[in-house]
């Protein structure tokens, strides 16, 4: 496993000898080597299991047979598969910092397309959209990976070979282990999603956050930042700064002086006279006192003041009264009337919260004239503040959260009353306001888990209903009267639901329930045998015996129960009748008809069959009430809506959203509702959606999800922190005009 050919590396490296970069490079191998072999033991350990529940949960057979035919494929080819990984993990990381070129490999990617076939393709794609995927939840970490073994290799911007630790190496390699699986392509592709979820999810990203640190400590770019940008679509990226954290805190005053003042002559700042003259008045304005603060300012439109709707800064700097201003502190302006314009575009906080947020233009103005710091510190508590608005409006419904607007317009009015130049009151503003919401929180809690709870006993019953079905229809399959398949299906089947939710399936009573519909199956299969006779002849008291105590348990009506007995009874006579005596001396027992023989066994005989009630909704209720079972709805039937499973960006979001985030659904009567993803099942991965007080909004799978993203009726809001989304976009924009000019 040692590193050849390096001795056609430059000797020049950043700070780092021939011999040195060989080490490292060792080093981040063996760690890559270590985590991703033993990331794959363990998901060949889970594929039984799961691809067994995925089985389970599938309603259509072909479907069942491709997962047991996965399972049997990866069992047959564990040990191979993970040599063959390792194996290409160690021989791609080589393969790439051997490359001196880059064309042999474009040659070599030509050659492949040519013999690809439409198999090969669909393996390609799976391969490319993992490691899309890897791209982008870890832009970062790989970002920063890139880079520093960029250094390593002597190629900074890695244009001669990949990271040979990068997705493509990983994915690749897990492709290759997959060519000894003889199954088919869709077998394949099966096993490749689950490589998709039990290591590049749960593994890669970690993976290269360690290496990242290992390169750190050793050294190699300690020092790195990542660009302060907006990357549509991604609400929380990388891009995108902890509010909470002081860590990497960027210049951004600096970054937009750079940008702003390109070409503009040195100094331009105002003395602190001008600016007092200025912030006091502001605060006239602020106050709703136009005309107290005088010149120009007093002319400005005193509804779009108070309104909070109209972007105020743009009036107020055309109307001159900044005249004095030098350009860094005129930029100030700019700066603030940019951030409120995306305030005002912003379609994930609602109109009536806009307007409130709104009316902090001139306050929010103020203090970046009075504290440059506003921009780059992201604790400053005016910047706080301001995220801590906008990010409680995101999940805010106007039926529902009358509290929340009243709270964030008291906030507001505080501020406009009492700033002046003291910007301490933010930070006792921000205090309050997070205590309101912590309370809130607090109080949602409580509600979300009863919310999570009645999900849970939802998803209890659907499991339970599949299983059921399953086993009902496992026996259902051969010869059985009519009769007979409407009994098991009808009532049998419902009796095995209330035993599998009350009871478990581990329990006397499930076993015994399922050895009874068993028995049941085969004493209505023809005998070919006196023994067989004679065996069902003795089964009956015990068979009938429990059916009656099923039916009992789950009320079935007295004439419907003695019609069942009465088709029975006729069938199995017949049955018996039937059976050849030849080499068997006959007696009296082989001459009476089975009904003669045993005048009790199908008569309710001193155990009656209860009266006529509520059959299986009753049953269930009954549940619901003791809290063996918690679930809002009852039917027997499956009422979840199929969804097609399709792969594409649509299902990477929903798949991607973490709990906490925020969606908008539209209702059929045309209303918008907002919810954040509270819970996610472990078990079926179903989405729990409450508002902010914790009550349920609704429960989506995630196809199901997926499904109303890509029709437009469900849409991803974004809450990350408002000042770093503003700040960014306005970077954005001043970056691409300057590289217009």
């Amino acid at each position: 496993m040692n590193i050849v050919q390096l001795n056609e590396f430059e000797k020049a490296r950043t700070g780092v000898t021939r011999q040195e970069a060989v080490g490292l490079l060792r080093e981040c191998r063996e760690v890559a080597f270590c985590r991703l072999s033993a990331a794959m033991t363990r998901m060949l350990a889970k594929v039984d299991d799961t691809l067994f529940e995925w089985a389970e949960k599938s309603q259509q057979k072909p479907d069942q047979n491709l997962y047991f035919d996965a399972m049997r494929a990866v069992r047959l080819k564990r040990a191979s598969m993970e040599i063959a990984f390792k194996t290409q993990l160690v021989e791609g990381f080589n393969r790439e910092i051997r490359k001196e070129s880059d064309s042999s490999s474009e040659s070599l990617l030509a050659e492949q397309m040519t013999l690809v076939d439409d198999d090969g393709l669909e393996e390609g794609l799976a391969v490319e959209n993992m490691v899309n995927k890897v791209e982008v939840e870890c832009k970062q970490e790989l970002h920063h990976l890139n880079r520093r073994v960029g250094v390593l290799l002597n190629d900074p911007d890695l244009t001669r070979a990949k990271n040979p630790i990068g997705p493509e190496i990983i994915c690749g390699a897990f492709r290759e282990a997959c060519a000894d699986l003889d199954s088919g392509i869709k077998v394949k592709l099966i096993v490749m999603k689950l490589f998709d979820r039990h290591v590049v999810d749960e593994e890669i990203k970690s993976l290269y956050h360690e290496i990242n640190r290992l390169l750190i400590d050793r050294g190699i770019l300690s020092d790195l930042r990542y660009d302060v940008k907006r990357v549509p679509g991604n609400a929380k990226g990388p891009n995108t700064p902890d509010a909470d954290s002081e860590e990497g805190d960027e210049d951004l005053y600096a970054t937009l002086q750079k940008l702003m003042l390109r070409g503009a002559p040195a100094g331009g700042m105002a003395s602190a006279a001008v600016i007092g003259t200025l912030v006091g008045q502001l605060t006239q304005l602020q106050q709703g006192r136009a005309d107290a603060a005088g010149g120009s300012l007093a002319t400005l439109d005193q509804n779009a003041l108070t309104s909070g709707t109209v972007n105020i800064i743009h009036d107020i700097k055309t109307s001159g009264a900044m005249g004095d201003l030098g350009a860094t502190d005129g930029m100030v302006i700019d700066v603030i009337a940019m951030l409120f314009d995306y305030v005002f575009d912003d379609v994930d906080i609602p109109p009536t919260m806009k307007a409130l947020i709104g009316r902090l233009q001139i306050p929010m103005l103020k203090v970046g004239m009075l504290d440059k710091t506003f921009f780059s510190r992201r604790s400053h508590p005016a910047r706080k503040l301001l995220n801590a608005l906008a990010h409680a409006s995101v999940g805010w419904n106007a039926r529902t959260d009358q509290a929340l607007h009243d709270k964030i317009a008291s906030v507001v009015q505080r501020v406009l009353d009492g700033f002046e130049q003291d910007i301490e009151l933010f930070s006792v503003l921000i205090d309050e306001f997070e205590a309101f919401l912590a309370a809130e929180k607090e109080r949602a809690a409580h509600r979300e888990e009863q919310s999570a709870g009645l999900v849970r006993g939802t998803e209890r019953l659907r499991l339970a209903k599949q299983r059921v079905r399953i086993e009902v229809e496992r026996r259902n399959r051969g010869m059985l009267p009519t009769f007979a398949r409407h009994f098991l299906v009808s009532y049998w089947q419902n009796l095995l639901l209330v035993t599998f939710v009350k009871e478990g399936e581990d329990s006397v009573a499930w076993k015994r329930s399922l050895t009874a519909m068993d028995n049941l199956v085969w004493s209505l299969q023809p005998k070919a045998t006196v023994l067989e006779r004679d065996r069902l002849v003795k089964l009956l008291p015990s068979l009938l015996r429990v059916l009656r105590d099923g039916m009992q348990l789950i009320s079935m009506r007295d004439a419907d129960f003695q019609s069942f007995l009465g088709q029975l009874a006729e069938c199995h006579a017949g049955i018996v009748n039937a059976v050849p005596r030849s080499g068997h001396a006959a007696n009296d027992a082989d001459e009476v008809p089975i009904m003669a023989a045993h005048p009790l066994a199908y008569a309710g005989g001193d155990e009656p069959v209860v009266e006529d009630k509520a059959i299986m909704t009753a049953t269930i209720h009954q549940l619901v009430v003791s809290g063996d079972l918690q679930a809002e709805e009852t039917a027997i039937e499956d009422d979840e809506t199929p969804f097609d499973e399709i792969e594409d960006e649509y299902l990477v979001q929903a798949r991607d959203l973490k709990q906490g985030g925020w969606v908008e659904f539209n209702q059929e009567d045309g209303t918008a509702v907002r919810a954040k993803l509270t819970w996610v099942s472990p078990v079926t991965g179903v989405y729990l959606f409450t508002n902010r007080q914790g009550l349920k909004t609704a429960d989506k799978t995630l196809q199901g999800l997926a499904a109303e993203l890509r029709n437009g009726t469900a849409r991803l809001l974004d809450d990350a922190p408002l000042f770093e989304r503003a700040v960014s976009s306005v970077i954005d924009g001043l970056r691409k005009t300057g590289t217009s000019n």
